[in-house]
């Protein structure tokens, strides 16, 4: 059934740093022609049929089990191509929205592959059920909807039909699994590659592009929380113990790291969670 559902924006949902404006479905999308673009973000997905968008230049069929990511105010335009076109759409703004999206890897219009539609589609018809009711304080359950909606896009959508955050994360799983059983011995580069029988570069690769960071990177931040853990668990231990035992038999350099991350060392960090 066709929908079309506005949000009644308040002046405490604009200070949200994001807050839903509009949801609904079409079960058979018409052509569409923003010259001057739309004034809000836009998520489009497609439940059955194609359609073809054109934005920054190019176009691109949209397919079951993929959708658009919309900027605002810019020139786009979309027509079906596999009739109905059904699709479902979530509306969305707020001051920060653009350096939010930002940080999740979204710069720009786009069409995403989403590897669990389901789920995504399920968290829009939440927000469109709670756009509707008459609840004064819709925007904050909606503005909480919308940013876990963000978030499942992180996870589960990619630019391209290759794996999606959350297949990345369970490619490298025996790699994590292998930090978390030896983290207090020495570990090489090898070793972690060796877990998924790929390559070192490779490994590194797959680190970057999934976590943002270099495996040494995240078994020093594993390290470095097993150590505070330890801190706490065990006042009484030596802090040169507590390095030994998270991998780092040089004391001096584990209280460098440590500094460095936390901004105490690991005296004063166990002193300042003394006192909560």
């Amino acid at each position: 059934m066709d929908s079309n559902i506005f949000g009644v924006i308040t002046e405490m949902d604009l200070k949200f740093p994001l807050y839903i404006t509009s949801a609904g479905c079409w079960h058979n999308q018409e052509p569409m022609v923003r010259e001057a673009g739309f004034p809000d973000y836009q998520w489009i997905q497609t439940l059955s049929g194609a359609g073809q968008l054109t934005v920054g230049g190019k176009t691109v069929i949209v397919q079951e089990g993929q959708g658009m990511l919309l900027f605002p105010d810019e020139r786009h335009e979309y027509a079906p191509v596999r009739e109905p076109w059904t699709v479902q759409w979530v509306t969305f703004n707020g001051e920060h929205m653009g350096d939010m999206l930002s940080s999740l890897h979204f710069d720009t219009s786009t069409v995403l592959y989403v590897t669990n539609p389901d789920m995504i589609l399920t968290k829009m018809q939440s927000i469109l059920s709670a756009l509707q009711t008459e609840d004064p304080l819709r925007g904050v359950e909606c503005s909480a909807l919308g940013y876990q909606l963000l978030l499942e896009l992180f996870l589960y959508a990619s630019r391209s039909e290759v794996r999606s955050k959350r297949q990345h994360v369970e490619q490298l799983a025996p790699i994590f699994t292998y930090i978390e059983e030896h983290y207090g011995e020495p570990i090489s580069l090898k070793q972690l590659a060796d877990q998924l029988q790929v390559s070192p570069q490779h490994t590194c690769l797959l680190f970057q592009q999934t976590l943002g960071l270099r495996p040494f990177a995240y078994l020093t931040k594993f390290r470095l929380r097993k150590a505070k853990e330890l801190l706490l668990l065990h006042m009484d231990m030596e802090v040169r113990d507590v390095a030994r035992l998270v991998g780092y038999e040089d004391s001096s350099y584990f209280i460098k790291l440590f500094k460095k991350q936390e901004g105490l060392t690991p005296s004063s960090f166990r002193k300042a969670h003394r006192l909560l």
